[in-house]
């Protein structure tokens, strides 16, 4: 299996990106992506062969839209966060948050960023994540 791979070609929001592949590359709608940074080469200790690249993971993302060369993709993890009397997790009294392109997790409706910065960049690398 050939995973397919690309680049972040524009951030919309703190949430959303577009990626340099569409559905003539293969992507399909709920498709997971790793965005990421590569860094060194790794090598197995006792055979001394390569394994690799390491890759510093920013973000996660699944693509919510898929044109012919390239497709939206969104953030997809969410988090409960504490109530603040109760102190323990709960979805019936807490909050449920969403990670933003930084690595926060934010009240996606009640958020309201000054700027958009975020760890993700364009040209960042993107790699499909096997199902």
């Amino acid at each position: 299996m050939t995973l397919i791979t690309g680049e972040v070609a524009k951030i919309i929001d703190s949430f959303t990106v577009v990626i340099n592949k569409g559905y003539l590359n293969g992507v399909k709608e709920d498709m997971k992506f790793v965005i990421y940074q590569p860094g060194e080469e790794i090598f197995d200790p006792k055979t001394k062969e390569s394994l690799g690249h390491y890759e510093k993971v920013k973000i996660k993302v699944k693509v919510t839209n898929v044109a012919e060369k390239h497709a939206t993709a969104g953030t997809y993890e969410y988090d409960t966060r504490e109530h603040p009397i109760l102190n323990f997790r709960t979805t019936l009294f807490g909050t449920t948050v969403r990670k933003t392109l930084d690595g926060k997790f934010v009240d996606e409706y009640n958020y309201s960023p000054r700027a958009l910065e975020t760890i993700v960049k364009p040209s960042d690398l993107v790699r499909q994540i096997p199902e």
